[in-house]
């Protein structure tokens, strides 16, 4: 019973796939999953996967994915999956967390008509603020200082999932349910994550859905032009980092790493996003959404060709 896996399954951590796994028509399988990471049951009504939200950084439009989902209480959670690590994740996050509260309100509304926002950052790598924490899930919320017990209010939730400690979390407790999903949505295609099929029926469920997906060859190009995407964007920041420490032995050793990073962030951004729009122009895809992933302009895009 293997017809439909005769190609590997796309990884749900690329956005198109993510996007596409869970959407509004698979409620369900998304109630599933933030069910996992919030601990209780819910029950999703609407999931909206276009959610448009001003960029710090114009290199944010590719790599990174924005949902938003409305539960039958009434709360409102957003998720960001983040691919790349731009420096910029915490206070892009509360930023995120405070929009989610702030727009439900139109002027002159009632304050008390505020539902509970619950923001969930999806993260492709570790956090250094969260390097003495070993676990992978982390929930904040407003407390106050003396008196650490005492939280202010619940209307405002911001969990952070770290999901490269997945492994490391799973292999202590293979029971741990997050740490099941987020293998999967690393990468359902490892033996270990499969193997979870037989033991996790929502996971199970879910990875069907993500079968059906896999097929879809338009899906599968766009995956596997972010896939190039990461593993380059990775490679260019790592280089221009190490060259950035080389340079700056002469002047110290921190001031070498302080310029790595910041070089890192912007040196060879405008040609990697050029060589994806060729990649995505090869396959025929519209320049409208070459635009959106990339961030560079229609008429930039068009001179590609």
């Amino acid at each position: 019973m293997k017809s439909k896996k005769s190609k590997l399954l796309l990884k749900p951590k690329y956005d198109v796939v993510f996007q596409s796994l869970f959407s509004d028509k698979n409620r369900e399988e998304t109630g599933f999953f933030i069910s996992a990471i919030l601990g209780k049951k819910i029950h999703i009504i609407k999931v909206n996967t276009e959610v448009s939200q001003a960029r710090e950084l114009p290199e944010e439009k590719i790599g990174r994915l924005d949902l938003l989902a409305t539960t039958a209480d009434g709360e409102l959670i957003h998720i960001e999956l983040q691919l790349v690590d731009y420096l910029n994740t915490i206070p892009r996050l509360l930023y995120s967390s405070c929009q989610l509260i702030s727009k439900q309100l139109s002027r002159g509304d009632r304050y008390i008509r505020l539902q509970k926002s619950i923001t969930i950052g999806l993260l492709n790598y570790k956090l250094k603020e969260l390097s003495d924490i070993e676990e992978m899930h982390t929930i904040w919320h407003f407390t106050e200082d003396k008196y650490k017990e005492k939280q202010l209010t619940d209307l405002q939730e911001l969990h952070i999932i770290e999901m490269p400690k997945a492994k490391k979390i799973y292999r202590k407790n293979p029971q741990d349910i997050l740490a099941q999903w987020i293998l999967f949505i690393l990468d359902p295609n490892e033996t270990e994550v499969q193997s979870l099929m037989s033991k996790n029926e929502e996971l199970k469920r879910t990875n069907e859905k993500l079968e059906n997906i896999s097929e879809n060859e338009d899906v599968r190009k766009k995956a596997e032009i972010l896939a190039r995407w990461e593993r380059e964007e990775k490679w260019n920041r790592q280089s221009v980092y190490e060259h950035g420490k080389e340079e700056g032995k002469a002047e110290g050793l921190k001031e070498g790493e302080e310029k790595g990073k910041i070089e890192g962030i912007s040196i060879g951004e405008l040609q990697e996003k050029r060589k994806i729009a060729k990649s995505m122009l090869e396959e025929n895809i519209p320049i409208e959404t070459i635009s959106k992933i990339t961030g560079l302009s229609q008429e930039e895009i068009k001179k590609l060709k």
